[in-house]
């Protein structure tokens, strides 16, 4: 049995899973001087490597582009992980502190984390063709999408969430005729308040997409010559490919089984730990409460959220003082058009709106009872991306500002910024 009494610094961390989240872990274990072997075991055939390109560079680039190995296989030195690629890891066993492969392997821990991601959610339709429904999660998903995007053909698209939307855009720049139906009544309406979504709407129409709202597919069938007829609002229509983005499952059956607690994904606190003081989580695997976001446990699906959770993953396994937290960071490409967010904007609040030269800011601010100065908690910019980084620095100097102050057109977010110098997290500045 594997001995917990090794320090940190020796202990053996297994990974599971080798996504980017898996990478932040090992990346941050040796920076902070990690001595132990640290084993990686991944289901896919390579390492773990950016996926936000997969819904944008690769899907529209005439070339399949390189894979962004985030650990490089050349170099297996670089952060002296033992990676394994194309391994199924069947069991977690934290009586004996043993991972079981499908190759019949057990692999010892002394920590563990589970960074085993998600996968797409799948769909099932009415008529003969569900199976043929094509997801993009991994970049085999993104290759195979890619040969059927052709100048002229007809794609249609089920879900308006981001990868829903970063599909059509990528299609529609290669030619493609796109329609995009979504069951709700706006995009993005789980991540986004509707203001967002109109906006969203707008960029998405004026690409050419054929977006469709309150509106679902009742049957898909397949056609003699591959080609697909759906039934949307009861109208018959043809496709030459059918993609779907309605949302990710979180892959924590091995954790389940294991017995650690899992709703929707593996609980635990915003730095990784769960119930077992040697089994940590990370990732979108990881279901926590944000302590900048409204109450509840919730998974965070974006590129941010698996770099700073797995860095402080990566802390907690060693004992040390997690980074301060900062707002949640997202963003997106629709077209040209480049959409950023941070923290968590209130569906129910009015955002301050800064608009000009075809960019939108909006903002939103603590609520007050009165219109006195208020720090920033949220942001969502449009075509306007000088405007993230001034922002994110407002809100981690602790800057307060006006609602009319900040909406004023001759007001600049810069000089915001510069009237709070002096200001900070332990005294910040009214504006």
């Amino acid at each position: 049995m594997t001995n917990h009494s090794t320090h940190p610094l020796y202990s053996r961390v297994v990974i599971v899973g080798a996504g980017q989240a898996a990478a932040a872990v090992a990346r941050t274990l040796r920076a902070e001087g990690h001595r132990g072997d640290i084993t990686m075991l991944g289901a896919e055939r390579v390492g773990p490597y950016e996926r936000p390109p997969l819904s944008k560079a690769w899907l529209s680039a005439e070339n399949a582009p390189e894979i962004a190995a985030l650990l490089d296989p050349s170099q297996p030195g670089q952060f002296d992980v033992d990676l394994r690629t194309g391994v199924i890891v069947t069991r977690i066993d934290r009586r004996s502190c043993t991972v079981h492969v499908d190759d019949g392997t057990q692999i010892h821990f002394d920590r563990l984390v589970i960074a085993t991601g998600g996968r797409a959610r799948r769909l099932t339709v009415p008529g003969d063709a569900s199976d043929d429904i094509a997801y993009l999660r991994t970049s085999d998903d993104a290759l195979k999408i890619r040969r059927g995007l052709k100048p002229g053909k007809r794609l249609l698209v089920i879900g308006g969430g981001w990868i829903g939307l970063e599909t059509a855009c990528s299609a529609r720049k290669l030619g493609v005729d796109v329609v995009l139906v979504e069951a709700a009544e706006g995009l993005c309406e789980r991540t986004v308040p509707p203001i967002v979504g109109r906006h969203l709407l707008k960029i998405q129409r004026s690409l050419g997409v054929d977006v469709r709202l309150s509106a679902g597919i009742e049957q898909l069938l397949k056609l003699p010559d591959g080609r697909y007829a759906a039934s949307l609002s009861g109208a018959r229509e043809e496709f030459d490919l059918v993609v779907a983005g309605v949302g990710m499952v979180a892959n924590d059956e091995l954790a389940a089984e294991a017995g650690l607690p899992c709703v929707g994904g593996v609980l635990c606190d915003v730095e990784g730990r769960t119930v077992d003081p040697y089994v940590f989580a990370c990732g979108d695997v990881a279901s926590f409460e944000h302590p900048f976001g409204p109450a509840g446990m919730r998974r965070l699906e974006s590129w941010d959220n698996a770099e700073q959770q797995g860095a402080a993953c990566a802390r907690a396994i060693l004992g040390k003082q997690a980074a301060a937290h900062s707002l949640p960071w997202f963003w997106s490409d629709q077209g040209d058009v480049n959409v950023q967010m941070i923290g968590f904007p209130n569906a129910t609040a009015t955002p301050v709106v800064r608009e000009g030269d075809g960019k939108t800011t909006l903002v939103w601010l603590h609520e007050c009872a009165t219109d006195e100065p208020a720090r920033i908690v949220a942001a969502v910019c449009i075509n306007a991306p000088a405007d993230m980084p001034i922002l994110r620095r407002m809100w981690q100097k602790d800057v307060s500002v006006d609602r009319q102050t900040l909406a004023a057109k001759d007001v600049s977010l810069k000089s915001l910024l510069q009237r709070s110098a002096g200001g900070g997290k332990n005294g910040g500045a009214n504006i």
